[in-house]
């Protein structure tokens, strides 16, 4: 029963839909693909995962960079620390999409 349970969750890791379905309720999915994870294509899948969350960080980086700079030019101290809450909002996901990529990389490095 695990081994099918196992074999489901990489094949939906593999086809993009754990990565299309938001990352908010996935934590135990991906525990259990990175504690079982033992052949090159589970650690393709876990790389192609870590690919999309990455992309996902990155998409919030340029939305948070996109609104910081709608509050450019604000004369308000509220409007300029929106500003400066978004910039760092930006900053963060980038930093998140680094470390994702990096994941992913070391992932392909355990499927060779």
């Amino acid at each position: 029963m695990r081994k099918w349970i196992l074999a489901a969750a990489a094949a939906v890791c593999a086809n993009g839909v754990v990565a299309s379905a938001g990352f908010a309720d996935d934590g135990a999915l991906e525990q259990v693909l990175i504690e079982s994870a033992t052949t090159p294509e589970q650690h393709e899948a876990l790389a192609r995962y870590y690919d999309a969350k990455a992309a996902a960080a990155k998409a919030e980086t340029a939305n948070h960079r996109s609104i910081a700079k709608a509050y450019a030019g604000g004369k308000f101290a509220q409007v300029a620390a929106m500003k400066a809450h978004c910039e760092k909002l930006a900053s963060l996901y980038d930093d998140q999409a680094e470390q994702f990529s990096m994941l992913a990389s070391m992932q392909r490095e355990l499927a060779k």
